[in-house]
């Protein structure tokens, strides 16, 4: 009965509105799912190929990364952050016989990307210009510091994101904690009333600090994610009045400038990976395609056939989507993203959202999260499909990126687009021709 109703109003529709000149017409981007099983299906050939992404700004973002990770098929990626630091509470003072016992920078933990196991060794190093609220940081910003690597006796350790630390007679989050040079932490006990009266005086005399890491070459290595304004994280000084232990806190507040770095060694990178990305040669597409957030790696998919499949009907496009299917080989280490992204490439290089795109729909209608079981993601791009079949888009393309491509590592290789794989890189769509 249902479909009979459909048919009648279908049937209305094209009476009422449809001229007798055979055009291309999409119409039904409201209907439900079930409102498919009538329709025609057929998949259009898209074409693909893997890109340098270019740069993508990192100031303020949810979560920092510290670490260098050695991947077999992206090569070295070393991520680093810069942050301002602040002063806790107001009149904050010294005391003139206070003692010095240590300097400590803790690090909340957030997440992490690749083996925990291998280990890595940290380094901080105080920044030698200021940072500015009203300045653009981008993922290859390159510091400018001082010389000196702030962390005492920096040796390897092995990260432990997920393992909760004892401190005192209390059990925290898990964090990382540096020791920090003494001369350091003396120049920190010994600053004056004036340059610790306020957050912009204290910042105008201690920059702040960048925060690197590296890992043992020969090891898979990580990247560490920190949450920088959680309350665990700061520089924290341990003194002595007298018989009397103490300690301070300069914590990292919403209000302090920060972004994360990334620098890429793709010449460690796999052949293939290497002549696509780096040497452009697109033809590889057709093969594997790849993204990687950090500034890394983009695809870029173009849709010349879509017009052509359906020239000289008129349909109703019922659903697109756009589906990847990731074929990763070593996901213990290289998890793959949890989520993905797309972006319009306008003629002009610029790119804006899909008009599906889930800030403008939702995410459930809107798609592109994985899916473990068929280790796949899916895209709902009706209404962008729409436009290029009404040659209402002058648009070049779309990209695809990782979600959240500042703030986490999570790469992904996925099937190219050749039409002897059942699992290639596709558009599928449902039809109705009337």
């Amino acid at each position: 009965m249902k479909k009979c109703g459909s048919i009648l109003l279908l049937a209305l529709w094209v009476l009422c509105f449809c001229s007798c000149k055979k055009d291309i017409d999409v119409i039904g981007l409201n209907l439900q799912d079930d409102d498919i099983l009538g329709a025609d299906f057929t998949e259009v050939a898209i074409s693909a190929h893997s890109i340098l992404e270019d740069s993508l700004p990192t100031k303020g973002l949810l979560n920092n990364v510290v670490g260098t990770i050695n991947d077999p098929v992206f090569g070295q990626t070393a991520a680093g952050f810069c942050t301002q630091f602040t002063v806790s509470g107001s009149n904050t003072v010294f005391p003139k016989q206070a003692v010095l016992d240590s300097v400590v920078l803790s690090l909340q933990y957030s997440g992490y990307f690749g083996d925990t196991m291998s280990p890595i060794r940290f380094s901080a190093f105080e920044l030698a210009e200021a940072l500015a609220a009203d300045q653009y940081y981008s993922n290859d910003d390159a510091p400018q510091v001082l010389p000196t690597d702030l962390v005492y006796n920096s040796t390897y350790i092995r990260p432990q994101p997920t393992t909760p630390v004892r401190l005192d007679t209390a059990t925290t989050a898990a964090h990382l904690r540096l020791r920090l040079t003494n001369e350091f932490g003396e120049r920190l006990l010994h600053m004056t009333k004036s340059q610790l009266v306020s957050a912009s005086a204290f910042q105008n005399a201690f920059y702040g600090l960048c925060v690197r890491a590296e890992s043992v070459p020969s090891r898979t290595g990580n990247l560490c994610y920190m949450s920088l304004t959680s309350a665990m994280t700061g520089i924290t000084l341990y003194y002595k009045v007298g018989h009397e232990r103490k300690k301070y806190t300069f914590p990292i507040s919403t209000d302090c400038v920060r972004y994360n770095f990334y620098t890429h060694d793709y010449t460690r990178g796999n052949i293939d990976f290497q002549r696509q990305v780096l040497q452009g040669d697109t033809t590889l597409g057709t093969q594997t395609l790849y993204l990687q957030p950090t500034g890394g790696v983009k695809t870029r998919v173009t849709f010349a056939d879509l017009r052509q499949a359906f020239e000289g009907k008129n349909v109703i496009i019922n659903r697109a989507e756009l589906v990847l299917t990731n074929i990763s080989a070593d996901e213990d280490y290289f998890f793959q993203p949890y989520n993905l992204s797309l972006q319009v490439v306008k003629s002009d290089g610029t790119t804006t959202y899909t008009p599906d795109d889930a800030s403008l729909t939702s995410s459930s209608y809107f798609g592109g999260i994985y899916d473990e079981k068929t280790k796949e993601y899916r895209f709902r791009i009706t209404n962008y499909v729409q436009q290029k079949l009404k040659q209402e888009s002058s648009d070049v393309g779309l990209n695809i990126v990782v979600s959240g491509a500042g703030v986490r590592g999570n790469r992904l290789v996925f099937r190219g687009t050749d039409e002897l794989y059942s699992d290639r890189a596709r558009l599928e769509i449902y039809y109705t021709e009337y």
